[in-house]
């Protein structure tokens, strides 16, 4: 079985999207395309049902996939533990949530590629996960939203960066000619919103963040991914929220994204690591972010 392959089938089904997943993994549309031809015929099943839009997968494409996500995580553990077995002192894994490949690659791999004899193993994860694979020492470093640390007597957390939630709206929406709005406007508009799972972290805080403005929201709709969301948006069945440094694929161009001025719907992307960690490596790594 080729992991990486499974990879590729994992990242498309998680997006829906052929293209986010071959930009995500830095090859073509037609290269991760072929990739997941290859594991259908080597399961002889057809897995994706590509009629649709956004893509979806077949009642065995799904038993797939379930699967496939479990060998995956225990395959990346494993490469971990054979990688400290090894003793390998220059060794930091890092975890980072699915479809962040962006924030990876301009707030960490700069700083990271300035350091010589260190061997960078990165570990993608669902959001929700990531500070349990801290905490259990699976990783050693993780890259994520600050919502989803919340054991912070045991862990230790460094701003990358800070912004604002923007709104996007279909072209039918009254909002479509605007670039701005304020919080008070959000009030009885119809929210879809994106979580893995409910009652997440980052749900919870984006509810204190509606109680701070003063605006409860009115979620008619939970999805698992963005694209999925974007489409509801284009099908004006809502509203949705994503962070201004999110770009918004090219299948969507049509959606315009409106600016909320005033708002507590920020965000920020942190790193994250176990407070007293006694990997070398990993402070002077710490310490490069912190010049």
């Amino acid at each position: 079985m080729n992991f990486t392959r499974l990879q590729y089938f994992c990242d498309v089904a998680k997006l829906h999207s052929f293209s986010q997943a071959a930009e995500q993994n830095f090859i073509s549309q037609t290269a991760i395309s072929q990739q997941v031809a290859k594991l259908e015929r080597e399961l002889d099943a057809t897995l994706i049902d590509r009629t649709k839009l956004p893509i979806e997968l077949t009642r065995i494409g799904k038993a797939v996939y379930k699967r496939a996500s479990i060998m995956l995580e225990q395959y990346h553990i494993l490469k971990g533990e054979i990688a400290r077995l090894r003793q390998t002192s220059n060794l930091l894994t890092i975890a980072y949530p699915n479809g962040a490949t962006e924030s990876v690659e301009k707030l960490v791999l700069p700083t990271i590629k300035t350091m010589d004899d260190l061997e960078l193993f990165l570990v993608k994860s669902d959001l929700n996960d990531i500070q349990e694979k801290l905490l259990n020492k699976t990783v050693d470093m993780a890259v994520c939203f600050d919502s989803e640390i919340t054991a912070n007597e045991q862990l230790s957390t460094l701003t990358l960066a800070q912004g604002n939630y923007e709104v996007v709206v279909g072209p039918d929406h009254p909002w479509y000619q605007l670039r701005s709005i304020n919080p008070q406007q959000l009030l009885n508009q119809s929210i879809i919103y994106v979580a893995s799972r409910p009652n997440t972290n980052s749900y919870l805080k984006m509810k204190d963040h509606s109680k701070a403005d003063h605006v409860p929201l009115k979620i008619t709709a939970t999805v698992s991914d963005i694209d999925t969301a974007l489409l509801l948006v284009q099908l004006n069945k809502g509203i949705t929220f994503i962070p201004d440094y999110k770009k918004i694929n090219s299948d969507f161009h049509t959606l315009h994204r409106v600016k909320i001025l005033n708002s507590q719907h920020q965000y920020k992307i942190c790193l994250a690591w176990r407070k007293n960690d006694s990997n070398l490596k990993l402070k002077s790594v710490i310490q490069a972010f912190q010049r």
